[in-house]
């Protein structure tokens, strides 16, 4: 088992008649089965791919021939996407490449350092023109539509900058612009399952090429993702965690009136995981006026900023915790020195890693005592199979709360709303009647104009 999930803190046994009492898990346990049930068949319809990408090793192996095969003076890999289209392969690299891995100085070949520009502002897109060395740099374009406005934008400006062997796009395998030009250029390919939502793209070639290319272990990724697809896919409610994440955040927002989950990860390398669940759980659910807003926290360093309304202001609010057993390499606070004074003895002989562990403890101690839900994922250590699980875990929690809000976990259409506005705004033919919405859209009140 590579991470283990105590709900203990969501419970009344732990928080009185604010957490849910067990004949509440009874009553809504019908209701949960229907939706893993619900989700299984979707999978076996062939409706939705992502449960079955932890089985597709040739995608893994594909990505790191890939990786291995690129000219061994590319020393910077560039993805070119955004939302979940970066923001997954973003919290695979957080996670398991060094840290600070982009200012560490390269030696020819593996492993790659990666940036990812993700928005389309002109000042920061420029910047990283700027600072790369492009004849050193591949660029990985990734949209599933090949619409994307903002990768597109990227690309165009990319692609009058560098040799097409210097791009490589991660598309559907059959439509879209992009799949169209990356023909005609002659770009390498990489195919995202039709039935593969952007959100959940994050074990197809989407993280995995980006993840081979810095040199990480796709492989685990994969491995520690099936085991917890296993685990999550057929167990009744109390034994299947992704199910109880859903049943319990689904209580809350509903019957308890805490329609906040804020994800907290206790170590600087899970925190883009945290960005990852926000698009994930967010554009899942948030639809027809139901889900709940997932809010992201950075322990130790949000105690100095955030904690203070967490323990003491509206108690509309989730904690979900995540953090290792094992932290890997520490360091110990000197005894000598500095630890004379007497404020700063009690650290001296301390490992860093107990200060961190200790403030995540007090911070669940104190959360609990005022009555806060909480709850605490555990990863063993961070890798690859753990996070691999990790991003399984919540994928299938996600998708299990869809059905429990009563609505489809896997489209977007106020997204796909401002997409087309966005269009009309720039000229693009088919938008026509957003253009003209946008221009008959009343000018701002002078009374509130200030």
């Amino acid at each position: 088992m590579t991470l283990r999930v105590d709900l203990t803190g969501l419970m009344e046994v732990a928080i009185g008649h604010a957490g849910i009492h067990d004949a509440e898990l009874d009553q809504i346990a019908g209701r949960a089965h229907a939706a893993r049930d619900h989700i299984a068949a979707l999978r076996r319809d062939g409706a939705i791919g992502w449960l079955d990408l932890p089985d597709d090793a040739g995608a893994a192996r594909a990505a790191m021939d890939w990786a291995r095969d690129l000219p061994p003076e590319v020393d910077t890999v560039v993805v070119l996407g955004i939302g979940g289209s970066s923001l997954g392969p973003q919290a695979v690299y957080a996670a398991l490449a060094p840290a600070y891995d982009v200012a560490r100085p390269r030696s020819p070949g593996m492993p790659r350092r990666l940036l990812f520009p993700d928005n389309s502002d002109p000042a920061t897109f420029r910047a990283l023109l700027d600072t790369v060395d492009l004849e050193r740099t591949q660029f990985v374009a990734i949209t599933k539509s090949g619409s994307t406005s903002e990768t597109a934008a990227q690309l165009l400006i990319v692609a009058d900058r560098v040799p097409d062997d210097r791009i490589t796009a991660i598309t559907d395998p059959e439509r879209g612009a992009l799949r169209r030009v990356a023909r005609e250029r002659g770009w390498r390919t990489f195919d995202i399952p039709p039935n593969v939502g952007g959100r959940f793209s994050v074990l197809s070639p989407v993280g995995l090429v980006p993840a081979a290319a810095a040199g990480l272990d796709v492989m685990g990724l994969l491995e520690g993702a099936r085991a917890m697809r296993d685990r999550v896919a057929g167990a009744d409610l109390r034994d299947n965690p992704a199910l109880m994440i859903a049943a319990l955040l689904y209580l809350h927002a509903t019957s308890r009136r805490r329609p906040m989950v804020v994800m907290m990860p206790y170590a600087d390398a899970l925190y883009a995981m945290g960005d990852w669940f926000r698009q994930l759980w967010a554009e899942s659910l948030g639809k027809r006026g139901r889900g709940s807003t997932p809010i992201v926290s950075r322990g130790a360093t949000d105690q100095h900023s955030q904690l203070q309304l967490y323990a003491d202001g509206p108690d509309d609010k989730v904690y979900l915790f995540v953090a290792p057993a094992e932290r890997g390499p520490d360091l110990v606070i000197p005894r000598g020195g500095l630890a004379g004074v007497p404020e700063w003895g009690y650290l001296a002989g301390r490992r860093m890693g107990e200060l961190i562990d200790a403030q995540l403890r007090g911070t669940l101690a104190s959360l609990r005592a005022a009555g806060r839900p909480t709850a605490l994922v555990t990863l063993d250590r961070i890798d690859a199979p753990s996070l691999g699980a990790f991003a399984m875990l919540f994928e299938a929690a996600t998708a299990f709360a869809g059905p429990l809000f009563e609505v489809d976990p896997f489209d977007q259409p106020g997204v796909e709303r401002a997409k087309r506005l966005a269009y009309g705004a720039l000229g693009r033919d088919g938008y026509e009647r957003e253009a003209r919405e946008l221009a008959d859209a009343p000018a701002g009140d002078p009374r509130y104009c200030l």
